[in-house]
């Protein structure tokens, strides 16, 4: 499938793109910026390069997200549109980047990635060579803690195939983008 290229906007976005372990959500992303010539920056990536054997601990989370944030800021401010993976499992996660948005002049938006139960158990499975070392335990409890999204925000059901996938990537941004 043919995807549509989209110009450079006439201020940047910052997309934010969360979803729990296994998801799909660095996929979506991936596309997401591949589509809007977008900068991404990684949650995981940053956490290893921060932390080459990360313990995943809340002090090391907070670090991760305050740097991700920092090069996102740095990013905008020089006119770039940014698509930031993470889990966003918490409100306050999701308000920062809408709050960074509004401070950069940038347009924001939230996407979601869900996928059933049972897929996520069988990708985190075969994960290999994935910046990510969350495993189904690491999934079942970021399920507890998530926090559940409101507000304006995109949803995109990852229970198919990538092309499905990239179809309703393209769908969405159409509209969200007219």
């Amino acid at each position: 499938m043919e995807r549509r290229a989209t110009t450079k906007p006439k201020r940047p976005y910052l997309i934010a793109v969360g979803g729990l372990p296994g998801s799909g959500k660095s996929v979506a992303a991936q596309m997401i910026a591949e589509r809007l010539h977008a900068r991404l920056l990684r949650s995981d990536v940053i956490r290893k390069e921060l932390f080459p054997e990360p313990q995943y601990t809340p002090e090391e989370g907070r670090l991760t997200y305050q740097e991700m944030f920092r090069r996102a800021g740095e990013a905008l401010a020089a006119g770039e549109s940014v698509v930031l993976d993470a889990t966003f499992y918490s409100r306050s996660s999701r308000k920062h980047t809408a709050d960074m948005a509004r401070q950069h002049g940038a347009r924001w938006l939230f996407v979601l990635v869900t996928a059933p139960e049972d897929a996520i158990r069988e990708r985190l499975a075969r994960r290999q060579n994935d910046p990510s070392d969350a495993n189904f335990a690491v999934y079942q409890i970021l399920k507890q803690q998530f926090e559940p999204v409101t507000g304006p925000h995109l949803h995109l059901d990852n229970s198919g195939d990538l092309p499905a996938l990239a179809r309703q990537i393209d769908e969405q941004l159409d509209a969200w983008l007219d």
